[in-house]
C-alpha cells in the first residue's frame, strides 16, 4: 500500500494498493455511502443503436456495492456516478463499476475517517516492505503449498506423490524423485524471501536431503518444522511452530493468536470481556487495556461507538482479519473483546 495524500479537511485519502492483501483491507475499510474516484473505462455511444467505444475516464461514484473478486484479484466497486471527466463521456446518476487491481490509484472520501482505520491503513503501508511467508507441508502422499497473507492462509497448490507401497523398489525411488522435483520446481516460483518446509515423520528431512544432494537452491531462506499432517491444519501448525516464531514476530496473524491467547487467559479468571455491552462496560470502568475486533464489523455503528470510546481513552485497538483462524475464533466471542490493562502485552 502506498498513501499519496490524506486531506483531513475534506476526509479524502488517495492511495494505491500494491498487493491482494491491500485489496482485501480496502474491502473491509470501504462502506456503502463512501465515495471513490478512480480512472476507469466507460462505453460511449454517440447515438442510440450505436455500439460505441470504450473511453478512458475519471469517475467519482457513491458506493453502493463492494465485492472482492479473488479469482480475478480485483475489487469491484459499484455505485451512482457523482462526477467525472471528460464530461461528454459521463452520464451523472447512472451506475458504474470501477475495477480496482493492484497498482491502481484511487481516492476515497468518507464522512469521517476513524483514527483506528487510518492506523490500520498505515500499518498496511509498513507491511508492504515485509517479507511474505511461504509454506510447504508435505508427507509421502501429498504436498500442500500455501502463502501466509494478511487475510490468513491461502492454499495455492497441492502436489500428489502418486507413490504406492505396491510399487517395485526401483519404481518407487524414481517416483519419489519426480515428486520432490515437482515440489522444488513449484517452490522456486513462490513469492517471498522465507520458506517454511514442514511435515510429519521424516519426509521433510528426505526432501531436504534431496535438495542438498542435487545442489538445488530455492532462492529463499528455508526453515524446517515438524507438524502432524500435510493438510491446511499442518500449514497452520507450521505458522505457529516454535521453529518459525522469531520469523513471525512481525506477521499480523501471529500477533492475533498471541492476543487471543491472552484474552482467553483473562477470560478464565473473569478479567477479559467480550460482546459489545461487556466491552463497553470494561471501558466505562477504565479496566480495558486492549480491544480486539474483527474487521468485518468496522462499519457497524454499535461497534464503532465502542471503538470511538476506546480511541478517546487511547486504548490500543487490534483489528483482526475475520477470515483467518484467529478471526474465526474471535467471531465466537461476538467479534469484539477486551483484555485487561494488567495483562496487556
Amino acid at each position: 500500500m502506498k498513501i499519496f495524500k490524506f486531506n483531513d479537511a475534506e476526509n479524502t485519502l488517495k492511495l494505491r494498493p500494491d498487493s491482494f492483501d491491500d485489496l482485501y483491507l480496502l474491502e473491509r475499510v470501504l462502506a456503502k455511502g463512501d465515495s471513490v474516484e478512480a480512472a476507469t473505462f466507460r462505453r460511449f455511444r454517440p447515438s442510440e443503436g450505436d455500439e460505441g467505444e470504450q473511453k478512458e475516464v475519471v469517475i467519482k461514484i457513491l458506493l453502493d456495492e463492494i465485492e472482492l473478486d479473488k479469482s480475478a484479484m480485483r475489487l469491484r466497486l459499484t455505485g451512482k456516478i457523482l462526477s467525472g471527466r471528460p464530461e461528454e463521456f459521463i452520464r451523472l446518476g447512472s451506475y458504474h463499476t470501477i475495477n480496482v487491481a493492484q497498482g491502481d490509484t484511487i481516492e476515497i472520501q468518507k464522512a469521517e475517517w476513524k483514527n483506528y482505520i487510518i492506523r490500520r491503513v498505515k500499518q498496511a503501508v509498513q507491511e508492504t516492505h515485509r517479507p511474505k511467508l511461504s509454506v510447504i507441508a508435505l508427507d509421502d502422499e501429498k504436498a500442500t503449498l500455501a502463502y501466509l497473507r494478511g487475510y490468513g492462509i491461502d492454499i495455492i497448490a497441492e502436489i500428489y506423490s502418486h507413490l504406492s507401497k505396491r510399487m517395485k523398489e526401483s519404481d518407487f525411488a524414481k517416483q519419489k524423485v519426480l515428486y520432490f522435483s515437482d515440489i522444488a520446481k513449484y517452490s522456486k516460483g513462490m513469492e517471498g524471501d522465507i520458506l517454511v518446509i514442514a511435515g510429519p515423520g521424516f519426509e521433510k528431512d528426505n526432501f531436504k536431503r534431496y535438495l542438498e544432494q542435487n545442489g538445488i537452491n530455492l532462492g529463499k531462506r528455508i526453515v524446517y518444522a515438524a507438524v502432524s499432517n500435510a493438510e491446511r491444519s499442518g500449514v497452520r501448525e507450521a505458522v505457529q511452530s516454535e521453529a518459525v516464531a522469531k520469523l513471525m514476530e512481525q506477521e499480523h496473524i501471529k500477533e492475533e493468536f498471541n492476543l487471543l491467547n491472552v484474552f482467553l487467559q483473562g477470560l478464565n479468571i473473569n478479567k477479559s470481556h467480550y460482546g459489545i455491552a461487556d466491552v463497553a462496560h470494561s471501558l466505562a470502568d477504565y479496566s480495558a487495556g486492549i480491544i480486539l475486533v474483527n474487521d468485518r464489523v468496522l462499519n457497524v455503528k454499535d461497534f464503532q461507538d465502542v471503538l470511538d470510546k476506546a480511541d478517546l481513552q487511547k486504548v490500543r485497538i487490534e483489528i483482526f482479519n475475520s477470515d483467518d483462524e484467529a478471526g474465526m475464533q474471535l467471531a465466537n466471542f461476538k467479534d469484539i473483546a477486551s483484555i485487561p490493562k494488567e495483562m496487556a502485552l
